[in-house]
């Protein structure tokens, strides 16, 4: 079976380029504008959870409990499904789950030297009080159907149905692939509420001419809830194939915000958008992988990906405009409560790092000014939200075969 280069972007590719960079000893620089590599001793990075399987979604509820979403573990043979797809809940302070979801995994083989590409639960979020509602009902009202109890939560799953049936020559059939998913804070369970890969995998099919050489594709990645008007909150889910950004609607229709463009330089063109944040003057800022460009380009030492800003109110084909650049596979975006931009960057410091990963802190006003914070201590990470203590959060080994995973916690001594 061959994946679409989709998956390639985030997991084949990752994994492979993984399987490089951990066997490597040196340790290279992140190219870009103004950056800083920050040595501080008064930052502290401490793992907190392990023995994750490719953990990537990290959100936590307005009353602090965590939530983690873990894309699985592949099975035998050279692709298929395994039900090792997670999302649990952990309660603030503790390291035990309070509950698990399970999900399917999708895998498949590229190179038979190299780990299987697994996809599975990608990007989570959660809303303070806007979660306390059932989010069919934008105004609260109780629908019977449990989802007004507890905090809810909503996560997104990697690829398509159509599209993997496509690239398996309908070997494989993926039902979960492409969904979204609303969580019940309180037990876990978990209900469908869009098929946006499939929608999405349509769209790229109907505009193929924006990108020849890879439509029709979806991969959804990304996922962010905001509030939205009389108290409802609004879904935005970035597609890491489709190039996509769209906002999900009552209907679990997807509405095209934006379609963020490929760059105009590397090897294989292919910005892939994978998070999003909703910044200070209520846009949306969208971080991208650029995989190829960032670590395969001479000298392959990254500095070419971007942070794109959207209007969530607008409509295809208006066009996003970059907000920062000079960063380096992005993998997972968050604005802290004082409104400064994170990002984690799974592969910073390029082929020679070891580990590779670092993230990466921008004053909302001054995107020229970037400090690294990580570097050499957060391997291969994944997605970033902020705890109700005021530490950032960061899932590792995001792209790391088995249960080689973690969560971090990056806090500043005083």
């Amino acid at each position: 079976m061959t994946m679409r280069r989709s998956s390639i972007r985030i997991a084949i590719g990752a994994v492979s380029a993984a399987a490089l960079l951990l066997g490597s000893s040196a340790n290279a620089g992140v190219l870009g504008q103004q950056q800083h590599h920050h040595h501080d001793h008064h930052i502290s990075i401490k793992p907190v959870l392990s023995g994750l399987a490719a953990p990537r979604g990290i959100a936590f509820d307005s009353r602090g409990d965590m939530y983690v979403a873990e894309s699985g573990i592949a099975g035998s043979g050279t692709a298929g499904l395994t039900h090792t797809g997670k999302v649990s809940k952990y309660r603030w302070g503790s390291d035990t789950p309070a509950w698990t979801t399970r999900f399917d995994s999708f895998y498949a083989s590229e190179d038979p030297s190299q780990p299987p590409d697994v996809l599975g639960p990608e990007g989570l979020s959660a809303m303070g009080n806007g979660c306390m509602k059932d989010d069919d009902d934008r105004h609260g009202r109780d629908h019977g159907d449990g989802h007004h109890h507890g905090c809810q939560v909503q996560m997104i799953m990697s690829e398509s149905t159509p599209g993997i049936l496509a690239a398996s020559n309908g070997m494989v059939n993926a039902p979960q692939a492409g969904h979204l998913y609303r969580l019940d804070g309180v037990n876990g369970r978990a209900k469908s509420i869009s098929d946006v890969g499939s929608q999405m995998y349509q769209w790229t099919t109907d505009h193929s001419d924006l990108f020849p050489d890879d439509f029709p594709d979806s991969n959804p990645f990304g996922l962010l809830i905001t509030k939205g008007h009389r108290g409802g909150i609004r879904t935005f889910v970035a597609d890491a194939g489709a190039n996509t950004i769209s906002e999900i609607m009552r209907d679990g229709t997807a509405r095209v915000v934006a379609y963020i463009p490929n760059e105009d330089f590397g090897a294989m063109r292919d910005s892939t958008p994978t998070c999003m944040a909703q910044g200070p003057d209520g846009y949306l800022y969208v971080g991208t992988l650029d995989l190829v460009s960032n670590l395969f380009v001479p000298p392959g030492t990254g500095g070419f990906s971007r942070v794109w800003r959207v209007d969530p109110n607008a409509d295809f084909p208006t066009a996003p405009t970059v907000w920062a650049s000079g960063l380096t596979t992005i993998t997972g975006c968050t604005f802290d409560r004082h409104g400064n931009f994170w990002a984690a960057e799974m592969f910073a410091g390029g082929t020679t790092a070891n580990p590779p990963g670092d993230v990466v802190v921008i004053p909302w006003r001054h995107p020229e000014f970037q400090k690294h914070l990580g570097a050499g201590k957060l391997p291969l990470p994944g997605m970033i939200a902020q705890g109700p203590d005021g530490a950032m959060y960061v899932t590792t080994g995001s792209s790391a075969p088995d249960s080689a995973g973690g969560v971090s916690r990056i806090s500043f001594r005083h």
